[in-house]
């Protein structure tokens, strides 16, 4: 009988070919996937999607018999839940040769490699194959061994994640031994990736993991100012908005952001965070009332951020228009109804590619109405919806803007 040899965080000798039968999770773990249809799985990271959508996405991904089925034709399946530190089980299995992933902490860049490639199934090719990480990083992102069964027949991953080193079984073997993923998001979504080729999932599990002591001293800021907000009621952006903006700022390798809106730091914080683990750039901060960027100043020197950031206090509206340029990136969190004018007093600086990102995009609309007909009628831009957990809201968006002009329509 085939067994699964789980990690010592895991704790436990199973039979794949029992739990495959009987469908029921391991002791300690959930299931992801219950055997009979996507519930807790979207398409759409992140925010969520209308029945229509979701109607496109099941003509390729189908739960059929405790298995998934992917047709190779559809996008990414993502859950609608993030994890953090955890245990992950699954099965899989190529119908012919192909290529697929796993995707963790909401993050292509750690994703984690099904192949049918000589260097073997678990490789994590965002770290690996990224000329800037060290050697070391990128060794330990490369298989120890190929542990791959002949197509056809089913593989079992066991994958650890703890803080931001990852450690992947394939087949009862070690094959990634505690890789340091550098700048891996704390918290995201879980995806099974499509790439354009079958491929079938099953025992999909799940174990969260006590939550890993770090030296960070940006995270413990960052958690004491969101409580610090949520008790005073100061409001601020949301934690799943929050990854997602960090996320952006990861993407864009900006050398210059700025930020309309301070508060006591919130979000500046998971900014300079960006830029310090990047080993470049400069946030500039605005905010109108002087005790709260203060408070802010203090935070940021509590996380150590201080050399990344410039608080400046006043009315961001008439502060844009001194910052020189070029500016890669913008973040607009203060009254929505100024976003337009602070928009404004800063767009001829903006570099070609860079971006913009509102908050308050669903409950402020209304108020930012100028500035979304403005993005929205001159560049690429879009709104993000996110379910959060704030005690003045359950449900708000982002607009995120590409400062490039539309593509031109196919006649």
């Amino acid at each position: 009988m085939r067994t699964i040899l789980l990690t010592a965080l895991a704790a436990s000798v199973l039979s794949a070919t029992v739990l495959a039968a009987e469908g029921a999770p391991p002791e300690g773990f959930k299931a992801l996937f219950n055997g009979k249809d996507f519930t807790g799985w979207q398409a759409k990271r992140g925010s969520p999607e209308s029945e229509a959508d979701r109607a496109k996405w099941l003509q390729h991904w189908k739960a059929e018999g405790g298995i998934v089925r992917f047709d190779g034709q559809g996008p990414n399946l993502w859950t609608s839940k993030t994890f953090k530190d955890f245990v992950l089980m699954l099965d899989w299995r190529f119908p012919k040769p192909g290529d697929s992933g796993v995707f963790i902490r909401g993050n292509s860049k750690s994703q984690i490699n099904i192949w049918c490639n000589d260097m073997g199934s678990g490789e994590v090719w965002g770290y690996r194959t990224d000329g800037k990480q060290p050697e070391a990083v990128r060794k330990a992102c490369t298989p120890l061994k190929k542990m791959d069964k002949p197509v056809g027949q089913w593989n079992t991953f066991v994958i650890t994640m703890k803080g931001d080193r990852l450690t992947v079984e394939l087949n009862g073997e070690v094959v990634i031994r505690n890789a340091q993923l550098p700048g891996v998001p704390p918290e995201g979504e879980i995806a099974l990736q499509r790439h354009g080729n079958p491929i079938e999932f099953r025992n999909i599990y799940i174990k969260a993991l006590p939550q890993a002591k770090t030296d960070d001293p940006v995270q413990a800021v960052i958690e004491a100012v969101e409580k610090s907000s949520i008790d005073r009621r100061i409001r601020l952006l949301a934690p799943e908005k929050a990854r997602r903006l960090a996320e952006l700022v990861r993407k864009a390798k900006p050398r210059l952001v700025v930020e309309g809106g301070t508060a006591i730091g919130y979000s500046g914080l998971w900014i300079a965070r960006e830029l310090k683990a990047a080993g470049r750039g400069k946030l500039i901060t605005m905010e109108i009332l002087p005790e709260l960027a203060r408070e802010a100043q203090a935070n940021f020197k509590k996380a150590g951020l201080e050399d990344y950031i410039t608080v400046k206090v006043g009315d961001a509206r008439k502060m844009v228009k001194d910052i020189e340029g070029p500016i890669d990136f913008v973040f607009l969190d203060c009254h929505p109804p100024n976003y337009y004018p602070c928009f404004i007093g800063l767009e001829d600086r903006l570099r070609p590619g860079a971006v913009a990102v509102a908050d308050n995009a669903g409950y402020g609309a209304r108020g930012m109405a100028d500035y979304t007909k403005h993005v929205r009628s001159k560049y690429n831009s879009h709104i993000e919806w996110f379910d959060i957990n704030l005690p003045w809201s359950k449900r708000d968006a982002i607009e995120v803007t590409i400062i490039e002009p539309p593509k031109a329509k196919k006649e």
